[in-house]
């Protein structure tokens, strides 16, 4: 039975998984895999019911027509389990429980983040936010998360444009890591402390990527990786759930915008896509935002041992090497 265990030492719960077992690491390896998508239209059948689709309303669900689908995720560790925590001395740990559910973001396999239509993604992303939002209504969840995972080196199984979505009553340490910083930056300033360094890297300019109307893309300060990348709404909001659907496709723009020049300039590195989000709107404090992480360094014995993280591309130059991509991408078209 796959089992939550809170660390004695910190704010992690960790996913213990023993029937997975361990796999063969492939990492530097990014080109797609052999064989036919199983979440490719016609496979319908072979596949969990779906939760939600976009599709025409003469078209029947569970078969094709789709243009993008819900699923439960197959096989998920996150069983819909009442919530059993349990102690023993200073050990904590319950059932894993939670909703876990794919998002197929398009029924052709070959399609990527950018090169999707922008309604298309508009469409895809609000089905995000809605899901988000109808997990979080669960009075038992305590944190809310969409990943996307891109290439084998940054952890996809599967080619096919998918992301995930999970619900679980135990929160997140790196959300509440954050948290905690804003939550004291906002007791000593009333401010938020994403909106000041937001404010800061568009005075200074040296790590902001590209800006629209409603978003901006940034190289965090302290990135932990090389070209790490962070899209932020410019309007402090807590809870990604929130956003308002006039505000999507300037936020498909500037992803799109961001997807491609990461691709153009690195040449389409395994990446994985995190957002960072409370599962309800109206703290004051956190400031929701998604993580871009292309994955082209691995940890080695300093970041083990120190906790710390070293990233040999400051986020200074990174921002300028996309900057640069973003241009001659402008003079090509």
């Amino acid at each position: 039975m796959p089992v939550l265990r809170k660390d004695p030492f910190g704010p992690a719960w960790v996913l213990m998984l023993p029937e997975r077992g361990l796999e063969r690491s492939d990492f530097g390896s990014v080109s797609p895999a052999d064989g036919a998508s199983p979440y490719a239209p016609g496979n319908e059948a072979a596949l969990p019911p779906e939760i939600q689709a976009l599709r025409p309303s003469t078209s029947p669900a569970n078969g094709p027509g789709w243009r993008a689908r819900v699923l439960p995720a197959p096989a998920s560790p996150f069983g819909e389990r009442v919530r059993d925590e349990r102690s023993e001395g200073p050990f904590r740990w319950m059932q894993a429980c939670g909703r876990e559910e794919i998002v197929i973001e398009h029924p052709d396999p070959g399609v990527r983040l950018d090169t999707m239509s922008a309604a298309h993604l508009t469409d895809v992303l609000r089905l995000y936010r809605d899901r988000l939002a109808y997990l979080a209504s669960d009075p038992g969840v305590a944190h809310v998360q969409m990943t996307r995972t891109t290439g084998r080196a940054a952890g996809a199984r599967v080619d096919h444009p998918h992301g995930q979505v999970l619900a679980v009553p135990v929160p997140n340490r790196w959300v509440e890591e954050e948290a905690a910083a804003a939550a004291a930056h906002h007791a000593a300033t009333g401010r938020c402390l994403f909106c000041d360094v937001l404010e800061a890297e568009l005075r200074q300019r040296d790590r902001v990527v590209s800006a629209n109307a409603a978003f901006v893309a940034v190289a965090p300060y302290a990135a932990k990786t090389p070209f790490e990348t962070w899209i932020l709404p410019r309007a402090h909001e807590s809870a990604f759930a929130a956003v308002a659907a006039n505000r999507l496709p300037l936020l498909t723009e500037l992803l799109q915008t961001l997807v491609r020049a990461l691709n153009d300039a690195l040449e389409e590195p395994p990446t994985n896509m995190i957002l960072h989000t409370r599962p309800h709107p109206g703290d004051a404090a956190y400031h929701w935002h998604l993580e871009l992480l292309p994955r082209l360094t691995r940890h080695a014995g300093f970041d083990w041992a120190s906790g710390s993280y070293v990233n040999p591309t400051p986020p200074e130059d990174a921002a300028r090497f996309l900057r640069q991509a973003l241009a001659l991408a402008e003079v090509a078209e």
